[in-house]
């Protein structure tokens, strides 16, 4: 008995390392799925669709109803003023596609991925590059490339911050703290007391937010 015992469990220890190592994957996409937008031109046109933001990439996928509900990725981002997603409002031709968190103050967000493996297999052995078919969309007002997003694995997500109208670019909660020096400990206490996780855009909105009210 007190063999099995032992060896029920060495067994038991071999396996707890392998359960350790499975990680839960990763989306790549900012969206559980393709989602209603509107998609604002600067030539005052305005597309609706089922768009979704790949963030190893920073492109924004749609769905074209028009040509087979092939899946597209928007061109000519520099042609587009804005991208609504509900009330989510994104920049798309700004640093690579930033969400707009407030207004007063300007703050934004840069979506990121840390990425494992850069490749992609496609049917019959072959490989793609994506955008390499380029075509006109029936519903856009813009060039779109006939794609597929290609299959990076996420290793994390991460989110840079811009502040002001300067644009500050923020990368960790100590750049943040130095930003607004002079309220470092006011907040630091704020960031203590509402366990205020750097890459949660949301407590970051709401901690910029509290920053800018202690320097009116």
């Amino acid at each position: 008995m007190r063999k099995l015992l032992l060896c029920l469990s060495l067994m038991c220890g071999l396996a707890m390392p392998a359960l350790a190592q499975e990680e839960e994957s990763i989306s790549p996409f900012l969206f559980e799925d393709y989602t209603d937008a509107i998609v604002f031109f600067k030539n005052n046109a305005q597309v609706k669709g089922k768009l979704n933001f790949y963030i190893p990439t920073g492109e924004y996928f749609f769905i074209d109803t028009a040509d087979g509900n092939q899946i597209k990725s928007l061109g000519d981002l520099d042609q587009i003023n804005m991208i609504r997603f509900g009330k989510r409002i994104f920049l798309p031709s700004h640093k690579g596609g930033v969400e707009v968190l407030s207004a007063d103050p300007l703050f934004y967000v840069q979506y990121k991925a840390v990425i494992r493996d850069q490749g992609r297999t496609v049917g019959f052995g072959g490989t793609s590059s994506l955008g390499s078919v380029k075509s006109y969309s029936s519903n856009s007002a813009g060039d779109a490339y006939v794609s597929d997003p290609l299959k990076f694995e996420v290793g994390h997500l991460y989110n840079i911050y811009y502040i002001g109208k300067k644009q500050k670019e923020i990368t960790s909660m100590k750049q943040f703290l130095k930003f607004y020096s002079d309220h470092k400990e006011a907040l630091e206490k704020y960031i203590d007391e509402n366990d205020i996780k750097f890459d949660n855009a949301l407590q970051m909105m709401q901690l910029v937010q509290y920053a800018h009210s202690l320097t009116k």
